[in-house]
């Protein structure tokens, strides 16, 4: 992605707890990240709080996430 604005958005909330970022997720889409009872996804810190900071910033829920397939 060569979106500045979102790369900007990604280095000011680096210091940002995973835990503040799941948070906030579940604040703007008004559900949980993860879903009890539900399997995944399966990936590493890095590439969840990519991901978590691309559904924020965009406004799009986990599923429309581009590369949620590929994980």
């Amino acid at each position: 992605m060569d979106d500045q604005l979102f790369k900007e958005f990604c280095q000011e909330g680096e210091s940002m707890p995973l835990g503040d970022l799941l948070t906030s997720y579940a604040h703007v889409f008004h559900e949980a990240f993860f879903n009890m009872g539900e399997d995944g996804p399966y990936v590493g810190e890095k590439k969840l709080r990519d991901w978590l900071n691309w559904c924020i910033f965009y406004g799009r829920p986990r599923d429309e996430y581009p590369f949620a397939a590929k994980d």
